[in-house]
């Protein structure tokens, strides 16, 4: 029998756990989905290995990309540079679930992280570090020195585009920030739904797709207060909720 809540899968990152090395999502994002009427799964690295991967992904009707300490390999979009914190199965399973979500029209949310590999895996490119690039001056990296409710906290506008996905919600809105990659070349049939005031891609969708979207900003942290963040787990789980033939 199908489960009447849908089932999302949450991709899962490298981590150092009491010294031994784990696969792991931070709570709120768990708590977010099930708190919009999802039922979370976490995704192992090790899913993009496996040979039952799209017997395992046929359970899931949404997918989660979460935000991450780690950045996208700069290999994955032909960069040269060193980047000192890669998660390269984590790389892998996302980029794997990326042309799965394309392919079978599965819903997709994908966040801070999610949304470079997203724009990686289209074709896209990423300013390794925004704040070598000259015009973007918003307060786009947190101070890692306050309490992390400090660092949360949102820090600038977002300007809604009129064409996209996110114009049922409005024109503006005000969310936080905490990265340092962002997009450079927007990727192939990607279409940008915001912008920060400086110019820097704040989020973008899919075309011809029922529902892949990916934002800069951590909608997760407020989720339960936050308009915009109401709005956009809300779209997510309602579109995951459909049968994936409409």
């Amino acid at each position: 029998m199908k489960n009447s809540r849908p089932i999302i899968a949450i991709v899962s990152c490298h981590k150092m756990v009491d010294g031994q090395p784990a696969q792991a999502v931070y709570q709120k994002y768990i708590d977010a989905v099930n708190f919009y009427g999802g039922n979370p799964i976490l995704l192992p690295n090790t899913a993009a290995d496996s040979e039952n991967f799209e017997a395992l992904l046929d359970i899931a009707d949404g997918i989660l990309l979460t935000g991450s300490y780690s950045n996208v390999a700069p290999t994955r979009y032909g960069a040269t540079h060193i980047e000192a914190k890669q998660d390269l199965g984590r790389d892998e399973l996302s980029f794997k679930l990326l042309d799965y979500a394309d392919k079978t029209g599965t819903p997709l949310l994908a966040v801070c992280r999610g949304l470079q590999e997203m724009n990686v895996h289209f074709g896209g490119t990423l300013h390794p570090d925004w704040r070598e690039v000259e015009g973007f001056c918003e307060p786009h990296l947190e101070d890692n020195t306050q309490p992390l409710e400090v660092q949360y906290q949102p820090v600038h506008d977002v300007i809604i585009q009129p064409a996209g996905r996110l114009a049922a919600f409005g024109e503006k809105w005000h969310v936080n920030s905490l990265h340092k990659q962002a997009i450079n070349k927007v990727g192939k049939r990607l279409l940008v739904e915001a912008l920060a005031p400086d110019g820097l891609v704040e989020a973008v969708s899919l075309l011809q797709h029922p529902f892949m979207i990916g934002v800069q900003w951590h909608p997760e942290l407020n989720y339960a207060q936050d308009d915009l963040s109401k709005f956009l787990f809300t779209e997510f789980i309602h579109y995951a909720s459909k049968p994936q033939t409409e």
